[in-house]
């Protein structure tokens, strides 16, 4: 949960309060930039004036959540994209897919994949960032969702899955822990994944900030430094 100017937003909806139940749904309305026909309303709390309007006040508290068949995922994102492309004046295309825990998005574009990706996925993982936070402000609480361009994410997580295995079996093979090359967080977490159900080795962070790299033991090396196991 976390609260930020009058608003207390929560995976199910958002907390919002006011003088009364009509100003609290009007800032509710205007936050979330979407229409009362959208959005689902329980009233916490109707609030009370209090003596002379000044002794005993208290706000009124509503919960707002979006309805279902309001405004969704592709649709929010579409409109954060159409501002970005517009201001490149490049035509995309946006495909989704529903996966365990998230939504997918892959945006695809006329020539500008590679800006919008940015060296080793920087500007990517900035754009998935923003949208996450726009996207879930819209929506009236958080949603967890993966941004893509061009399918550069789906590619990169195949090349480092095939990494993680060779590393695998040269550590099994030479007994000695395998370093992979320096990752940012999003990518070292792929490496672990693809690694959690092979038998016989295990997989460990070292170094510091954008340093930082995975590194693939059977637990019979010993490379020094400290040792953060992942699994």
């Amino acid at each position: 949960m976390m609260k930020k100017g009058g608003k207390i937003i929560k995976r199910d909806g958002i907390l919002f309060s006011g003088k009364s139940v009509e100003k609290a749904l009007e800032k509710a309305l205007k936050e979330l930039g979407t229409s009362i026909e959208e959005v689902e309303i329980e009233i916490i709390d109707a609030g009370q004036k209090g003596m002379l309007s000044l002794f005993g006040s208290r706000d009124a508290q509503i919960r707002v959540t979006r309805k279902s068949g309001g405004k969704g995922i592709e649709e929010a994102v579409d409109d954060v994209a159409r501002t970005i492309m517009d201001c490149l004046d490049v035509n995309y295309r946006l495909f989704t897919k529903e996966e365990d825990d998230s939504t997918y998005i892959n945006i695809e574009t006329a020539g500008v994949d590679g800006l919008l990706i940015g060296r080793k996925g920087d500007t990517l993982n900035s754009l998935q960032h923003l949208t996450g936070r726009i996207v879930s402000k819209r929506m009236g609480g958080y949603q967890r969702l993966t941004l893509d361009i061009g399918g550069y994410l789906l590619n990169r997580r195949e090349i480092l899955k095939q990494k993680a295995l060779k590393a695998a079996e040269r550590a099994k093979k030479t007994g000695r822990d395998i370093p992979l090359e320096p990752m940012q967080a999003a990518e070292r977490r792929m490496v672990h994944l693809a690694l959690a159900d092979v038998d016989g080795v295990t997989t460990y962070t070292v170094g510091n900030g954008d340093m930082r790299k995975v590194c693939v033991s059977t637990g019979r090396g010993d490379q020094g430094g400290d040792r953060h196991y992942n699994r």
